[in-house]
């Protein structure tokens, strides 16, 4: 059985964890069994924690920036908006909580500084609309927009800078809220990576990573399900249907892998998620209608 594990959303941590996590499953299965000539693991999905059980967390579009880094796709003028929000419904604010911070993220891997710190005194705005300014002390702030110049300073900050506010939130019985978040900045990820690859290419890698997160999108259903008592969840769940239903359907193989060490060889299994040239359209269309939907909702 998967154990099913969720990141943190925003910034980069994940960009760490899936470096360490894969080398790290290796290495401990090498070390396991040294002394047998052939032996089965189950490898972890890309972009999952290693630790936790069944607990839900909040999924995060730090892949996203994985991704960008290694595929050196370039960056696209245009994909996110700097202008102030002001959303009329806890819903909107929600929602477009999760878009900047996937945003914020976004423009920073890029070295776009000053988009990043205007979308950062965004967010702090719709965090005030939500009633959550609690979460944005002045250290924060200021060790956020300190450093903002600084890609890499900013991925290990803004790291620990959003455990502590999802943590804040928590405490404070805001999970609802917390689910919206999720869905809104895992959307808003999909549609940027989706427009930054454009056109769909066969045995593409980056094709292959973004398939991978089916994984990231059951969990943000089950974390949306947690709330499901909620009319304003009960509307997103219906609202990122076009999104899920896509990922959902995408089919699964079975894939194995053999690696030489000094003890034999090492079998590494698992799964590999498979997207077509039509499932990938129907994604890219489906994220930008729903990110565009919220994105634009109607505004007091």
């Amino acid at each position: 059985m998967k154990r099913r594990y969720i990141s943190l959303l925003c910034s980069s941590s994940l960009l760490v964890m899936i470096s360490s996590c894969g080398g790290e499953t290796e290495s401990n299965s090498q070390e396991a069994d040294a002394d047998s000539t052939v032996a089965e693991v189950e490898t972890q999905s890309l972009g999952f924690d290693a630790q936790g059980g069944s607990s839900y967390a909040v999924p995060s579009p730090n892949e996203l920036f994985s991704i960008i880094k290694d595929s050196h796709l370039p960056y696209v003028d245009g994909l996110v908006s700097t202008e102030q929000p002001n959303y009329e419904t806890s819903k909107e604010q929600a929602l477009n909580f999760g878009r900047l911070t996937a945003d914020i993220a976004y423009t920073a891997s890029y070295e776009k500084f000053q988009e990043s710190i205007t979308n950062f005194d965004n967010l702090r705005k719709i965090g005030n609309d939500l009633g959550i300014s609690y979460v944005f002390d002045e250290l924060l702030v200021n060790r956020f927009k300190s450093n903002m110049d600084n890609a890499d300073s900013l991925e290990v900050i803004s790291s620990g800078t959003y455990q502590s506010i999802i943590a804040q939130l928590e405490e404070n019985e805001k999970g609802s809220t917390l689910a919206i978040i999720a869905a809104g900045g895992f959307v808003e990820s999909i549609y940027l990576l989706t427009t930054l690859i454009g056109e769909y290419q066969d045995d593409d890698e980056i094709i292959q990573r973004l398939a991978d997160q089916k994984l990231v999108m059951e969990n943000v259903l089950d974390y949306l399900n947690l709330y499901a008592e909620e009319d304003r969840v009960i509307e997103v769940l219906e609202e990122v249907r076009g999104v899920s239903e896509t990922f959902l359907n995408l089919e699964e193989e079975e894939v194995s892998e053999s690696v030489d060490t000094e003890g034999g060889k090492v079998v590494l299994g698992g799964s590999r998620v498979i997207m077509t040239e039509a499932e990938f359209n129907t994604l890219k269309e489906a994220a930008a209608s729903y990110r565009n939907n919220f994105a634009n909702a109607t505004k007091s």
